[in-house]
C-alpha cells in the first residue's frame, strides 16, 4: 500500500481528502502542523507528501525545504490557497512536483497524486490480486497477464474510486484523450475486465448511475 504524509490544518478539509484517498486504497498519516511533519517524516519512508502551506508551526515551504536540504526526494505537492505567481515559483523553488490551488477537485488530486508513483509500482488490492501500471498487467496468485492498455487504464481507474459508482462519461474524460469511445466499445472493455479479474473482483453496473468496483 502507498504511504501518503498529509500536512493541513483545516480540518474539514483533511477529512475529505484522507476519505478521498483512502477508498483509493492509499494509506495516510494526517498531521496539522509543519514540526508534527517534519518529525514524522524520520520515522516513516513515504511515497508522496502533500503539504499545505499555511499552517502552524513550520510551514510547507519551510517544511520542504527542510526536507530536500536534508536529502529527502519523496515526490511532493502543494495544495494551497497561495495562488500568486511568486507562490507558485517559490513552491517549484524548494523542490514541489507539482502545486495545487484551493479549491480543488478531488478527483484531479487522484490523478495528480497517480502520476507522482513510480511506473513499476504495483498496487496490491488483496492478498492474491493486484495491478501493475509499467507492464499494463494483472497479477492474480503472483501469476501475471497483460492486457490492453485502454482497457487496464479503466481497471486502474476503477480500482482507485473503489465502491464508489462512477458514470461512463466521468471515466473517459478522465483517463482517454478520445472521449468519443462509443458505448459498444466501452463495454466491451468492461466485459473484458471482468473476466480477468473474476474471481478476486468485481464491476457492478447500475443503470443511470455507473460502474462500481469492488474487490470480492
Amino acid at each position: 500500500m502507498v504511504d501518503i504524509l498529509f500536512l493541513e490544518d483545516d480540518k474539514q478539509l483533511a477529512y475529505s481528502v484522507v476519505e478521498e484517498l483512502e477508498h483509493a486504497s492509499y494509506s495516510v498519516d494526517w498531521v496539522q502542523e509543519g514540526d508534527e511533519a517534519a518529525e514524522i517524516s524520520y520515522t516513516k519512508k513515504y511515497k508522496l507528501y502533500l503539504f499545505d502551506v499555511n499552517v502552524p508551526g513550520m510551514n510547507g515551504f519551510e517544511l520542504l525545504q527542510y526536507l530536500r536540504n536534508s536529502g529527502d526526494t519523496t515526490p511532493a505537492i502543494f495544495l494551497t490557497s497561495k495562488n500568486q505567481l511568486n507562490d507558485l515559483k517559490k513552491g517549484f523553488e524548494v523542490g514541489a512536483n507539482d502545486y495545487i490551488k484551493k479549491p480543488f477537485d478531488l478527483h484531479e488530486l487522484l490523478i495528480r497524486i497517480a502520476s507522482k508513483m513510480p511506473k513499476n509500482t504495483i498496487n496490491q488490492l488483496s492478498l492474491n490480486f493486484a495491478i501493475q501500471a509499467s507492464t499494463s498487467s494483472i497479477i492474480c496468485k503472483g501469476v501475471s497477464k497483460r492486457v490492453a492498455k485502454k482497457e487496464f487504464l479503466l481497471l486502474e481507474y476503477l480500482s482507485n474510486k473503489q465502491d464508489i459508482f462512477v458514470s461512463p462519461e466521468q471515466i473517459t474524460s478522465a483517463i482517454y484523450e478520445d472521449t468519443n469511445i462509443s458505448i459498444a466499445t466501452f463495454r466491451t472493455y468492461i466485459k473484458n475486465i471482468k473476466r480477468y479479474i473474476s474471481g478476486y473482483a468485481e464491476i457492478e453496473n447500475m443503470r443511470g448511475v455507473g460502474y462500481r468496483f469492488k474487490i470480492v
